[in-house]
Protein backbone atom coordinates (compact mmCIF):
# COMPACT_ATOMS: atom_id res chain seq x y z
CA UNK A 1 0.00 0.00 0.00
CA UNK A 2 1.38 3.08 -1.04
CA UNK A 3 1.67 6.22 1.57
CA UNK A 4 -0.47 9.07 0.22
CA UNK A 5 -1.23 11.09 3.74
CA UNK A 6 1.55 12.52 6.23
CA UNK A 7 0.81 12.66 9.96
CA UNK A 8 2.43 15.49 11.56
CA UNK A 9 3.35 14.90 15.37
CA UNK A 10 3.09 18.44 17.90
CA UNK A 11 6.81 18.22 17.44
CA UNK A 12 6.84 18.24 14.05
CA UNK A 13 7.81 14.54 13.05
CA UNK A 14 6.24 13.36 9.75
CA UNK A 15 4.70 10.17 9.33
CA UNK A 16 3.74 9.07 5.95
CA UNK A 17 0.90 6.62 5.95
CA UNK A 18 -2.21 5.74 3.96
CA UNK A 19 -5.15 3.86 5.03
CA UNK A 20 -8.22 2.01 4.07
CA UNK A 21 -11.55 0.74 4.93
CA UNK A 22 -14.53 -1.81 4.31
CA UNK A 23 -17.54 -2.53 6.68
CA UNK A 24 -15.35 -4.48 9.05
CA UNK A 25 -12.57 -2.05 10.09
CA UNK A 26 -10.12 0.20 9.47
CA UNK A 27 -6.65 0.07 8.55
CA UNK A 28 -4.00 2.09 8.48
CA UNK A 29 -0.47 1.63 7.25
CA UNK A 30 2.43 3.92 8.74
CA UNK A 31 5.70 4.33 8.32
CA UNK A 32 8.04 4.36 11.35
CA UNK A 33 11.28 4.31 13.25
CA UNK A 34 11.09 2.26 16.32
CA UNK A 35 13.89 0.66 18.48
CA UNK A 36 16.24 2.21 15.75
CA UNK A 37 14.63 0.38 12.94
CA UNK A 38 12.63 0.98 10.03
CA UNK A 39 9.46 -0.28 9.96
CA UNK A 40 5.46 -0.13 9.01
CA UNK A 41 2.81 0.01 12.17
CA UNK A 42 -0.34 -2.05 11.14
CA UNK A 43 -3.23 -0.47 12.89
CA UNK A 44 -7.10 -2.09 12.52
CA UNK A 45 -9.32 -2.00 15.02
CA UNK A 46 -8.75 -4.94 16.92
CA UNK A 47 -4.85 -4.14 17.27
CA UNK A 48 -1.29 -3.96 15.51
CA UNK A 49 1.75 -4.67 14.42
CA UNK A 50 5.25 -3.49 13.69
CA UNK A 51 6.70 -4.84 10.66
CA UNK A 52 10.46 -4.62 10.53
CA UNK A 53 11.84 -3.72 6.83
CA UNK A 54 15.64 -4.93 8.29
CA UNK A 55 14.80 -9.01 9.26
CA UNK A 56 10.54 -9.42 8.32
CA UNK A 57 10.04 -9.88 12.00
CA UNK A 58 6.89 -8.32 13.52
CA UNK A 59 6.15 -6.67 17.01
CA UNK A 60 2.87 -7.89 17.48
CA UNK A 61 0.28 -5.59 20.35
CA UNK A 62 -3.03 -7.06 21.14
CA UNK A 63 -3.67 -3.46 22.50
CA UNK A 64 -6.90 -2.87 20.43
CA UNK A 65 -7.38 1.22 19.15
CA UNK A 66 -11.10 -0.03 19.88
CA UNK A 67 -10.91 0.28 23.08
CA UNK A 68 -9.59 3.87 23.36
CA UNK A 69 -11.51 4.87 20.84
CA UNK A 70 -15.26 3.03 20.92
CA UNK A 71 -17.35 2.98 17.91
CA UNK A 72 -15.09 4.82 15.85
CA UNK A 73 -14.87 4.27 11.73
CA UNK A 74 -12.10 5.91 11.85
CA UNK A 75 -9.03 7.66 13.26
CA UNK A 76 -8.57 10.89 13.62
CA UNK A 77 -4.62 11.82 13.43
CA UNK A 78 -4.78 12.48 17.19
CA UNK A 79 -5.92 9.09 17.88
CA UNK A 80 -3.40 7.91 15.82
CA UNK A 81 -0.72 9.73 17.56
CA UNK A 82 -2.13 8.67 21.35
CA UNK A 83 -2.89 5.22 20.37
CA UNK A 84 1.20 5.50 18.65
CA UNK A 85 2.24 6.98 22.00
CA UNK A 86 0.49 4.25 24.36
CA UNK A 87 2.45 1.52 22.26
CA UNK A 88 5.60 3.25 23.08
CA UNK A 89 4.34 3.05 26.53
CA UNK A 90 3.64 -0.61 26.32
CA UNK A 91 6.54 -1.46 24.01
CA UNK A 92 7.21 -4.93 26.87
CA UNK A 93 3.78 -5.81 25.99
CA UNK A 94 4.23 -6.64 22.26
CA UNK A 95 5.18 -10.25 21.31
CA UNK A 96 7.88 -10.49 18.75
CA UNK A 97 7.11 -12.83 15.61
CA UNK A 98 10.53 -14.03 13.65
CA UNK A 99 9.87 -13.89 10.21
CA UNK A 100 9.46 -17.49 10.02
CA UNK A 101 6.55 -18.15 12.04
CA UNK A 102 5.07 -14.97 10.18
CA UNK A 103 5.20 -16.90 7.04
CA UNK A 104 3.80 -19.99 8.53
CA UNK A 105 1.08 -17.78 9.89
CA UNK A 106 0.76 -16.01 5.96
CA UNK A 107 0.63 -19.93 4.61
CA UNK A 108 -2.01 -20.79 6.96
CA UNK A 109 -4.00 -17.94 6.12
CA UNK A 110 -3.54 -18.58 2.08
CA UNK A 111 -4.68 -22.22 2.56
CA UNK A 112 -8.33 -21.35 4.96
CA UNK A 113 -9.15 -18.90 2.24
Amino acid sequence: MPYDKIIVSENGQEFPYSESFDGESYYYEISIFFDDRDGELFISKWGSHIAFDDDDSWLDFKIAPSDFFPNQKELSHGNILSYMNTLLERESEGRVIPKEEVEEHYQRYLKSE
